[in-house]
């Protein structure tokens, strides 16, 4: 038994393998696995189908000639066989599948019957090799069609009019020349199985081009419509694969995204430290050694120099609690306005700030956090100047307002280029600034001028246009320009870009001069337009296609404007149709004798929401089923109990609404379907009953009034009504079978929209999971780096008030300590900046990074740990 069990384990794992094999060996075939299996399979069944019913219909046709030989039942079935392969090919190899069928059938013309079953799946191979074959081979199979139209028809109109060539084969091969070509072209009546009394009259000769003619051009209209279908559903699929291609570069973006949305976090960060602590201990340091030469003299302005640092580094402080909080705080940044506090601040008392303001100034023209920029930039520029342009220079700050953008020029007059003699080279506050100014479109230049001193110009681009700012309207901008998080939790990512709304744009073109109450009937007006235009959508390239699909594309792309074209030419061709349903009505004593106006008018009111089945695909539903139900629940005397024949199109309206409306659309439609179908089955058997609807329903919900034929309507309804239903939930699965597939332009666009939001959400999460991860870990150490300093201040504080009073040599000792330890905190403020703009941004990197570097845990986060291998250096902060 053992030996039996192993036995049977061997062979299951052979098999197994074989299959395997199998599996890879499928999927290695070019055109073919996993991607194409369904649609093979699907051509298999049609193929099975189309074959059998080929076999059914043998039976009752008779046998047929050929050009060479006659053909019997049999034989005609046995040549239409072999098209089963290339009809289970032609999607998966259409042009192999095209060629094996054009070689069947110039074998078949040739050598077998002059018509086979397998001859109508022609347009079906057509279609397939122009549709999924390559664009560059169409003229070849488009040829190829048409030589072998002419050729089939030159075959049937010899076959049919002359007969075969050999008649009386396989038992004898001879040819009968008096009887066929080309002595019988010549003969006053063919010889073949369809002579006609047509053929006495013309000649044998002009009935074979006759038949033939004919048969060819049969065949030839045929294949031109053919043609112009796969053309047209070519462009249209072409759409479609450029749609699905840019949803899956969306899919396979969204960790790349988020990478870069904490990446740009992580710059934000950096900037916005750079800005609030870098500066401040730069502040720092110079009002220490200020103090300690001016201080050493006069207490008084001792004891304000210290208290200044200490209300900087506390400022600082409060700063970065500001930066690090996730769900941020209400406090407005500083802007464009803090720029006149930003210069009376004093720097330096050896450095001289003007400042000029040419232009009108648009402050409210600005873009979203340009002010804090512009802010920033000034900032910058005034501490470089007091840093490196030396002891008396003269800074300048040039303000220029143009219509289009803001100009802000720094000069000095310091040293310039020799400022960078001493071996530093730019930090990250050029770095910063210039990241801030380039996210609102504009540009930032820095360097030293040619005759002396340091030139840093920035220019931000206005908005055009704005009135006012709805920010439920505007749009999300690229990360990273340096906004905290939202008070109201509704977080955002790192800056925002306001647009130009719809209604700014339309208040634009609006005259002020007309009455307030006119100007918004006319904004109205153009925003209910603008509504009803279609929506916009990539469809790819164009340059491959003819003039059939470039106006397939345009149909596309205009599907309201073909909708409204679609119903027009529904009420044309359906007025008439209710005009007869409503005169059916007079003649049963119901309507006055009808009208065509108002039946005209009847057919506009239940079709007109089918224009915007697909523009607004729930609200037309929502109007079709609100119509429908009001109709059912007309009294006999308005309506008749038969349905109009417009009515049938209301299972359009449930088709578009499931299609194009939102995810969960279909669960309302279902209801109202449900509804009107069961509304529907009642007013019908109501209508038998010789009451009406509202009566039937009336007496459902008033007990007392029950009558007994209430349930026998009921129930006698849900046969009427439930046909109805099964062709509404028909619909209702069509549509979502195609939803599924993807095989909709509307329906993709959908997709993409939505997953552009969900990439918006998902950069907002990784920039709020980055920016807590950072703070959770930084925050303690950088305030705990400031808390030193505002510690040092302190007892600094209490020493200058204590009595008594200290000299100027222990006055100068406390500055000197306060600006050590301003420059520890700086150098290390420096460190940090490096690691947060110089390293990755996940923990397992950071890790990696210590292990590399054989450094144990600190508790400190990201010490730069390898710092001591790589050289130091001064860095332009």
């Amino acid at each position: 038994m053992a030996d039996i069990g192993r036995l049977s384990d061997a062979l299951r794992l052979r098999i197994m393998e074989w299959f395997t094999r199998l599996r890879r060996w499928w999927d290695a075939l070019p055109g073919l696995g996993r991607a194409t299996g369904h649609t093979l399979v699907y051509d298999v069944m049609l193929a099975v189908g189309l074959m059998s019913l080929i076999t059914l219909m043998a039976t009752s046709i008779d046998s047929g000639p050929g050009l060479l030989f006659n053909s019997t039942t049999a034989i005609t079935v046995l040549w239409s066989l072999p098209a089963a392969v290339p009809l289970i090919l032609r999607r998966v190899w259409p042009e192999y599948a095209a060629w094996m069928y054009v070689a069947l059938t110039f074998a078949h013309l040739v050598f077998g019957p002059a018509i086979v079953f397998s001859d109508f799946f022609a347009p079906i191979m057509l279609y397939s090799v122009l549709l999924y074959g390559k664009a560059a081979h169409t003229i070849r199979f488009v040829t190829a069609a048409c030589a072998t139209t002419v050729f089939a028809g030159l075959v049937w109109g010899v076959a049919f009019m002359l007969g075969p060539m050999f008649p009386a084969a396989p038992w004898s091969l001879k040819v009968d020349w008096e009887s066929w070509l080309p002595h019988a072209l010549f003969l006053p009546a063919c010889p073949g199985y369809d002579s006609t009394a047509q053929s006495m009259r013309y000649g044998c000769g002009a009935a074979v081009a006759i038949e033939g003619g004919t048969g060819a051009a049969a065949i030839g209209v045929c294949m031109v419509s053919v043609i112009i279908m796969a053309f047209w559903q070519r462009a249209r699929r072409t759409t479609l694969d450029a749609m699905r291609q840019r949803n899956e570069a969306l899919e396979a973006r969204k960790a790349e995204e988020a990478r870069i949305a904490a990446l740009a976090e992580r710059a934000r960060i950096a900037r916005d430290m750079h800005d609030v602590v870098a500066h401040t201990l730069s502040t720092i340091i110079v009002q220490a050694d200020g103090g300690r030469y001016a201080g050493a003299n006069d207490i008084t302005v001792a004891r304000t120099t210290m208290a200044t640092i200490r209300s900087e580094a506390t400022r600082a402080q409060h700063d970065m609690r500001r930066l690090f909080d996730v769900f941020g705080t209400a406090e407005t940044p500083q802007g464009y306005a803090d720029i006149p506090i930003l210069l009376n601040k004093s720097f330096n008392a050896s450095m001289h700030v003007s400042r000029t303001v040419s232009g009108t100034v648009q402050e409210e023209r600005l873009p979203d956090h340009a002010g804090e920029a512009l802010f920033r930039v000034v900032q910058e520029g005034l501490t470089n100047a007091r840093k490196y342009a030396g002891a008396g220079a003269h800074v300048r700050i040039d303000e220029s307002w143009t219509p289009t953008d803001v100009t802000i020029a720094i000069t000095d007059d310091g040293r310039g280029a020799q400022a960078t003699e001493d071996g530093h080279a730019p930090g990250y506050g050029l770095m910063g600034m210039r990241e801030r100014i380039e996210a609102l479109g504009g540009n930032v230049t820095a360097g030293p001028r040619p005759n002396g001193g340091f030139a840093l110009n920035a220019v931000v681009p206005l908005q055009t246009g704005i009135i006012g700012t709805d920010s439920s309207n505007g749009e999300d901008s690229p990360i990273g320009s340096g906004s905290p998080a939202r008070a109201d939790g509704s977080d955002r990512l790192a800056g925002t870009d306001t647009r130009h709304t719809a209604s700014d744009s339309l208040d634009r073109d609006i005259d002020s001069r007309l009455p307030r109450w006119s100007r918004r009937f006319i904004q109205w007006l153009k925003r209910t337009a603008a509504s009803l235009r279609s929506r916009s959508f990539d469809q790819g390239d164009v340059s491959d296609l003819n003039w059939i699909g470039r106006l397939a594309r345009w149909t596309q792309r205009h599907y309201l404007l073909m909708d409204i074209l679609g119903t027009v030419i529904l009420v044309v061709l359906f007025h008439s149709s209710t005009y007869y349903d409503l005169q059916v009505l007079a003649n049963d004593g119901i309507w006055d004798p009808a009208e065509h106006t108002l039946a005209t008018l009847l057919t506009i009111v239940l079709l007109a929401p089918l224009a915007f089945r697909r523009r607004f695909p729930e609200t037309s539903a929502l109007v079709v089923a609100l119509l429908s139900g009001m109709q059912l629940l007309l009294p006999p005397s308005i309506m008749s109990n038969a349905a109009l024949a417009v009515n049938v199109f209301a299972l359009v309206s449930v088709y578009s609404a499931v299609l194009y409306g939102r995810e969960q659309a279909w669960r309302w439609v279902s209801v109202a379907l449900v509804a009107d179908s069961w509304l529907y089955g009642i007013k019908l058997m109501a209508g038998r009953s010789g009451t009406s609807t509202v009566r039937v329903l009336a007496q459902m919900v008033m007990p007392d009034r029950y009558s007994s034929e209430i349930w026998t309507i009921v129930f006698g309804g849900l046969a009427p009504g439930g046909m109805v239903m099964l062709a509404g939930f028909a619909c209702i699965a069509s549509a979502r079978w195609v939803r599924s597939r993807g095989a909709n332009a509307l329906v993709l666009q959908q997709r993409e929209e939505a997953l552009r939001a969900e990439q918006e959400r998902q950069k907002v999460l990784a920039a709020n999971l980055e920016r807590e991860r950072i703070g959770a870990a930084m925050q303690a150490e950088v305030l705990a780096t400031l808390e030193s300093v505002i510690a040092q201040t302190a007892e600094g504080i209490a020493a200058l008030n204590s009595s008594p009073a200290p000299d100027g040599m222990q006055i100068a000792a406390l500055f000197t300590a306060i600006g050590a330890r301003g420059r520890a905190a700086l150098a290390h403020m420096r460190e940090l900046l490096t690691v947060l703009r110089e390293t990755g941004f996940s923990d397992e990197q950071h890790a990696a990074r210590r292990r590399r570097c054989n450094c144990g845990r600190s508790d400190r986060w990201m010490t730069n740990c390898c710092s001591a291998n790589r050289p130091r250096r001064s860095m332009r902060i």
